[in-house]
């Protein structure tokens, strides 16, 4: 019995080893896993705060728009800027990889005559991207984030109420293939006015010098900047202001007419001078959103 014992024992002694021996054989085309740490470079680049942003397509055409204020002034819709301009923007970097990481930031596509520059200090130092300095360099560690200053300096002599494309790049060191871009979009204004004038009553031609005729003058006013995507750094206006003078050249209906009380805007701006006797009006817009529109009305009567 003893004996029996020994033998059963050895057997299933054997039986233990040849199954540690089997189960420590990797099955051919297994995949090991490997539980340490990737060295997988990724990052984000956008707005402000939203590096992760989404454009009209996608993570690649998120963007800040901005308008210049000088060179504009007095400037018909058509005609082009008539002062040189520079804007900062601001954009955000974010590490999404496995690992601390160098990143390079580049500018592939500037519009012609604009100058692309760049500050990881707050603006205390720029370094220009050109041909000679296609990129810098900016060290994250793991999920950090960064804010870069984009200083774009724009030419005179462009296209009134345009937005122009600068695509800032930024690159991982660890993985070159991984990528993300956004846009710094200059506008030479974003707000269009266009100014008319119809004749009611009698509805013809002779009611702009007919004696008792009345004519309505309407200035509409829209936001020509772009809005399409999710957390993008968007241009509103806010209290616009719209200033009527009949007496101001090229204007003369304050002389030649009479103000009819009842001046309107559809968007319910604020309007001064809607008085008898009135030879000048002021429309204040609270805020006019991106793509949003509107129409400042009054009314006159021929002397």
């Amino acid at each position: 019995m003893k004996s029996l014992l020994r033998k059963t024992r050895s057997v299933c002694l054997l039986s233990l080893c040849l199954a540690s021996i089997v189960l420590s054989m990797p099955v051919q085309g297994a995949v090991m896993i490997d539980d340490g740490p990737l060295n997988i470079g990724d990052v984000l680049i956008g707005p402000c705060g939203v590096p992760g942003a989404m454009g009209p397509t996608g993570i690649n055409d998120d963007f800040t728009n901005r308008s210049v204020s000088t060179g504009i002034a007095n400037v018909s819709p058509g005609g082009l800027t008539t002062a040189p301009a520079t804007i900062v923007f601001r954009n955000t970097i974010q590490n999404t990889g496995a690992s601390d990481d160098v990143f390079m930031l580049s500018a592939p596509t500037t519009p012609d005559g604009f100058k692309v520059e760049v500050s990881v200090d707050s603006g205390d130092n720029y370094v220009m991207l050109g041909t000679s300095n296609p990129r810098i360099a900016i060290p994250l560690a793991y999920r950090a984030a960064a804010i870069v200053l984009v200083r774009i300096s724009a030419p005179a002599g462009l296209k009134l109420l345009t937005g122009f494309d600068t695509v800032i790049c930024v690159t991982s060191t660890a993985t070159p293939a991984a990528a993300n871009e956004t846009v710094d979009r200059l506008y030479t204004g974003f707000i269009r006015l266009h100014r008319s004038a119809t004749a009611l009553k009698p509805n013809d031609g002779a009611a702009l010098t007919t004696r008792g005729s009345e004519i309505e003058f309407a200035v509409s006013y829209e936001n020509v900047s772009g809005s399409a995507g999710v957390g993008n750094s968007l241009l509103t206006a806010y209290n616009l202001v719209i200033s009527e003078n009949g007496n101001s050249a090229p204007n003369t209906w304050g002389a030649t007419t009479e103000h009819i009380i009842g001046a309107c805007d559809n968007q319910g701006g604020v309007i001064l001078g809607d008085q008898t006797g009135s030879t000048s009006l002021t429309d204040i817009v609270t805020s006019v959103e991106p793509g949003q529109s509107g129409v400042f009305k009054f009314k006159r009567r021929v002397k």
